[in-house]
């Protein structure tokens, strides 16, 4: 999360979806879910899309996945464009493996238009399922900003007594139709408008159409089972996992070996984990696509690789194999709260371990796929987020802890050693905490250009002579039953030709020396403010003043306060140098789109201060 919000704050300049020519208009879209057997069915997809220009052909181009239980049976069409009319086929289709070797044969099929714009797009294809039906296709129709649709539907025709979980959002839903031995769903959506691109908007899954929709009970590769709550999905899924986490002798013997001096439940994991790092990889496939059950953990010993399914199972059957218990979930990373009613795993992306450790009362929560993530450590895609566990007993629907806000922050220590000429030598103190510290957890990995671009983002100015003089983490500090934040400190130098503007016998020097401006719209806004999380960044720039100047003028000291967060800017002309100290915290919090005014006003003042300028005088 911390990484796409600074993503978004980044931007320098606002870019906004707010034409008023939507980029694309779903002038028709239709589908059709047909449930013949618990088995088997047939989906079938009817589109028609004008494109006005290249963004918009993203809505437009047609995606069909397909693996062991699902394959194409029909697709084709028409491009019209520029007068003329274009016909193509299945052999059109362009389509990758999205498998990777792990599980049954998973593919992803696309058809990408092409012509001068505007251009109408009208397609249809058809899949079948065959082996088994655990979740009916999800009505998403508008998938990108500044869509305009016209009308759209999708209807659910199935035996009669057939019972569904569900979840819908900003769709019409009419009236069950039943009909002989059959039912009939079916969901709407009319003359929806655009949604605008803002900053710090409410996430998609609020904003856009959807119907995510599963039968109660189902039939998946020759079993039978239920999701009509979380319980029961969690016993059909522990009873798949059954005979999977059986590992050969001589592996449990290995493991004994190696953890023999041992003395608690986390000293025998953090040994594993580190087995694990070294001796498999991740190869991923989203939970879904493939099977949902995973590889057995002697097979991965042997592959050494697997999903995250697999590598977690795999890290159980250690565990379970030195008597250390653990429990395996299953989790929705994008989404902290899942859709509710609609207990399936259709809305889960990833599989992890929870680990309860006996002799404290932390649990551990693994990150089986990323070896690099700190044991101990609850990542942002974690953290707060409910997870589903998987136990002999049934599902248990939980949440994950998070951590205080005041965690949350990145902090900057920069000396600027000016020179007459606006040239200046920086030495820096960069410390990134929590979030902040995510994207260093494989710091020695990158390569030293990368850590350059990485720390010197941002920064005024083109920096030479680039060099890391330390590094300090505490990524191995986690001590079971204390707190515990991951922090990383970094100390670097490098030089840039210009940093101060000379004019006119004076220095314009930036009170900050970073780019750090905040993007502002200037249309009215279309979305509740939304910030999806607290943090804070604090800077403290030290300027040395070089012979010969003196200070002319320093902007005054500003202190704001608002809903979204605080501002403080104060400086300080003592012996030779100016210290400057910037700190900016926003908070959690949601307004509506009324409040925007304000909230710009914020932002300006803030951007203001943060490109302000310190002025030196030449000595006369």
């Amino acid at each position: 999360m911390t990484r796409i919000l600074l993503s978004l704050i980044a931007l320098a300049v606002f870019l906004s979806a707010s034409a008023q020519t939507p980029d694309a208009v779903i002038l028709q879209h239709r589908e059709t879910f047909t449930m013949q057997s618990p088995s088997n069915g047939t989906h079938k997809v009817e589109a028609t899309v004008l494109v006005n220009n290249e963004k918009g052909l993203h809505q437009a181009i047609p995606s069909i996945y397909t693996d062991t239980f699902r394959s194409i049976a029909s697709f084709g069409g028409t491009v019209e464009t520029g007068g003329r009319k274009v016909k193509f086929g299945k052999k059109d289709l362009y389509t990758q493996s999205i498998s990777s070797g792990l599980a049954e044969d998973s593919y992803i099929s696309t058809y990408f238009p092409s012509g001068s714009f505007p251009l109408t797009l009208r397609y249809e294809y058809t899949v079948s399922y065959k082996g088994g039906i655990n979740l009916f296709p999800v009505f998403a129709p508008v998938n990108a900003f500044n869509v305009q649709v016209k009308t759209a539907s999708y209807t659910l025709d199935l035996p009669k007594g057939t019972s569904i979980v569900s979840y819908t959002h900003k769709v019409q839903g009419s009236p069950e139709v039943q009909e002989k031995d059959r039912i009939r769903l079916e969901w709407t959506v009319k003359d929806f408008a655009p949604i605008k691109d803002e900053f710090l908007m409410p996430p998609g899954s609020e904003l856009l159409p959807a119907v995510y929709a599963a039968p109660a009970s189902f039939s998946y590769a020759g079993t039978r089972g239920s999701q009509s709550d979380w319980k029961e999905y969690g016993l059909w899924l522990n009873g798949l996992q059954k005979g999977s986490d059986e590992l050969p002798e001589s592996t449990v013997t290995k493991l004994k070996e190696m953890t023999k001096d041992c003395k608690s439940d986390f000293e025998i994991l953090k040994v594993l984990y580190n087995y694990l790092r070294e001796t498999t990889r991740y190869v991923a496939i989203e939970l879904g696509i493939g099977k949902l059950k995973p590889i057995p953990a002697a097979e991965v010993q042997d592959s050494g690789f697997g999903d995250c399914k697999a590598l977690s199972n795999y890290l159980y059957a250690m565990l379970k194999a030195l008597a250390v218990p653990s429990v395996y979930y299953i989790i929705n990373t994008r989404r902290a709260t899942l859709f509710q009613g609609f207990t399936s795993t259709g809305q889960m992306n990833h599989a992890m371990l929870a680990v309860p450790l006996r002799d404290c009362t932390d649990t551990v929560f693994v990150e089986c796929t990323n070896p690099s993530v700190p044991l101990g450590y609850r990542h942002e895609s974690v953290a707060g987020h409910q997870i589903v566990l998987i136990k002999p007993d049934g599902g248990e629907l939980t949440r994950v802890g998070t951590y205080a806000d005041s965690l949350r922050y990145c902090t900057q220590r920069t000396d600027v050693l000016l020179s007459a000429d606006g040239s200046a030598g920086m030495q820096v103190r960069r410390q990134f905490a929590l979030g902040f510290a995510e994207e260093f957890f494989d710091w020695d990995d990158k390569k030293p250009e990368l850590q350059q671009s990485i720390l010197t983002e941002g920064f005024r100015g083109h920096a030479q002579d680039f060099r890391i003089v330390s590094t300090r983490d505490n990524f191995d500090g986690y001590i079971p039953g204390e707190p515990y934040c991951p922090q990383i400190d970094i100390d670097f130098n490098f030089k840039t030709p210009i940093y101060g503007r000379k004019e006119n016998g004076r220095l314009f020097v930036p009170m900050n020396p970073t780019n750090r401006k905040y993007p502002l719209q200037k249309s009215t806004r279309a979305n509740d403010i939304c910030i999806p999380e607290s943090f804070t960044k604090a800077d403290t720039t030290i300027v040395q003043i070089p012979e010969g100047y003196s200070v002319e003028s320093i902007p005054g000291d500003v202190a704001l306060d608002s809903p979204w967060g605080q501002f403080s800017s104060t400086s300080v002309n003592s012996q030779g140098s100016v210290t400057i100290v910037q700190s900016l915290t926003f908070k959690k919090h949601r307004s509506s789109k009324e409040s925007y005014p304000e909230f710009k006003e914020f932002i300006r003042k803030v951007n203001q201060s943060y490109d302000s300028v310190l002025v030196l005088k030449a000595d006369e």
